[in-house]
């Protein structure tokens, strides 16, 4: 048995044994916990009784326990604590520890982004559902009407919106949710929470396309959590959400719904589908099903390398396997990207006029951090200008911050500048910056059912940017399915704040493309 070798970079770290560790050495101990913290977003996991190189060697019980209640020392030190602890018998009197360690919490919980991708009628909103109130279905849909934001959602059956749900636990792995008073309750629920998982419901249907692109770009998500239901089988939908979400070098896990219904067969028909598709090149990934709690660590680890896409299959009718996924879920870490610009920048996605509040803006935080009477520029407006502005307040999920990070989804309340300046893709920064209307970027064409040339159009989805383009120049001349090339675009109606390096996706009919910004142009 061994684990991936141990990594310098990351939450995760192996140790073999330690017993009676001195003072000074403590010290050292709790500075590389912290850092190992850090990397994780407020969180960290520790396996003892493996040594770097991944080997499961195990301890005795005596020399674990030693080992553990080192580990306890040092996560003192830094105000951590052991929120998690499973132990694993490897081979007679030896035994292996995982261990999940938390900072303790300051003003907001840990928090994790989870786009809930797949074709309509999967069980998107169903798991959602199951998971946030706590129930299960009565397999006529009773859990995805209970969460549902519109009248017509609950009639149609079918989600046409981006909905967010918060999952709150406890340092016990509890979900909270249950327990509040409303488990819908945003503030409610953070409140009373540890950490918070983010679920991004996104719409299935192809018409609704254009949202889930938003969804899935505009909030900084950290996985995708693809749904697929076993009377359809992963679908034309599923399988472009599946290519989609493995091209942009998102973490994957999937989930395989209505288990109750169908045989074995069945089921493994669909996992098989799902590893041709994962072994198309440009994805190259690997299925590993999530049969029971040994697997979990071992997925998790696996979804960290990009490379592996954990399976669950789950029936939210009888509750088989709800249990794993909630313990998944709960060991689940944040995907923090270590951004050394401290500038930071907040792609807006929703604008409202609140009354007796004024204007307030709903955007991620890309990078760096925001905090209560900042003076801000937003923008670009039409002519490329930025305005200046102050932010008066700050919320995430309905309760008062001074302060938000990267990773975060917040309510700014914004003075000094009129809602009729302000439009959803343009950003938040603290130092003026310059817009751009044209830029070259790498492409690779998904599908396209004829060639693209020179002239040709489509809508550019970047962060909450959704905008016409048009490609000025092709280096190929021609490009078909599968074709890749540098491209230069030109935005049709307004610069936008983009940045090199930025991934986007753009789009027109049946045409799927995706890009890489290689420069802008001033």
């Amino acid at each position: 048995m061994k684990l991936p070798r141990e990594n310098d970079i990351g939450k995760i770290e192996y140790k073999l044994i330690l017993s009676d560790v001195p003072e000074d050495r403590l010290q050292e101990l709790a500075t590389q916990m912290k850092y190992r913290i850090e990397e994780g977003g407020g969180e960290a996991i520790y396996i003892v009784g493996v040594d770097d190189d991944g080997e499961i060697i195990g301890l005795s019980k005596e020399d674990l326990e030693n080992s553990i209640n080192e580990i306890n020392k040092i996560a003192k030190i830094i105000n951590a604590e052991i929120v998690h602890k499973r132990i694993v018998e490897i081979k007679k009197s030896k035994f292996v520890a995982e261990l999940l360690i938390r900072i303790h919490k300051s003003e907001m919980p840990i928090q994790v982004n989870i786009a809930v991708m797949g074709h309509v009628n999967a069980g998107k909103s169903t798991i959602t559902g199951s998971l946030v109130l706590g129930k299960l279905d009565d397999g006529n849909g009773s859990l995805r009407t209970a969460i549902a934001r519109y009248l017509h959602e609950v009639i149609s059956g079918r989600t046409s919106s981006i909905t967010l749900r918060i999952l709150g636990f406890d340092n016990q792995g509890r979900i909270i949710n249950p327990y509040c008073r409303d488990p819908l309750d945003e503030a409610e629920v953070t409140l009373r929470s540890s950490k918070i998982l983010r679920l991004i419901d996104l719409g299935g249907h192809e018409r609704y396309l254009r949202t889930t692109l938003k969804g899935l770009m505009g909030y900084e998500t950290d996985y995708v959590m693809l749904v697929v239901g076993s009377d359809d089988g992963l679908s034309i939908m599923g399988r472009e959400h599946l290519a989609v979400a493995s091209v942009l070098k998102y973490p994957i896990f999937i989930i395989i719904t209505k288990i109750d219904k169908f045989p074995e067969e069945r089921i493994k028909e669909i996992i098989n589908d799902i590893k041709n598709v994962l072994r198309i090149p440009g994805i190259n990934r690997l299925v590993m099903e999530v049969e029971n709690e040994d697997d979990i660590l071992t997925s998790i680890i696996g979804l960290q390398t990009g490379r592996v896409v954990p399976i669950f299959k789950v029936s939210n009718v009888t509750g088989k396997n709800i249990d794993l996924l909630t313990k998944f879920l709960y060991m689940l870490p944040p995907r923090k990207a270590i951004s050394q610009v401290n500038e930071p920048l907040v792609y807006i996605d929703e604008i409202y006029n609140v009354t007796g509040v004024g204007i307030v803006v709903l955007g991620s935080v890309i990078r760096g951090k925001i905090k209560s009477n900042d003076t801000i520029f937003i923008g670009p407006s039409d002519d490329g200008e930025f305005l200046e502005a102050k932010v008066k307040s700050i919320q995430v999920n309905r309760v008062f911050v001074d302060e938000v990070k990267q990773g975060s989804i917040a309510t700014f309340a914004i003075q000094g500048i009129d809602k009729e300046k302000l439009r959803k893709g343009m950003v938040i920064t603290k130092s003026k910056p310059t817009a751009a209307k044209s830029f070259k970027a790498k492409i690779i064409v998904l599908h396209h059912p004829t060639t693209i040339k020179e002239g040709y159009v489509a809508t550019i989805h970047l962060y909450t940017i959704r905008q016409a383009a048009r490609f000025e120049k092709i280096e190929k001349g021609l490009l078909r399915t599968g074709d890749s090339s540098e491209v230069e675009l030109e935005f049709l109606y307004r610069p936008e704040y983009i940045e090199k390096g930025q991934i986007f996706v753009f789009r027109e009919g049946r045409t799927r493309g995706l890009g890489i910004i290689s420069s802008i142009e001033s």
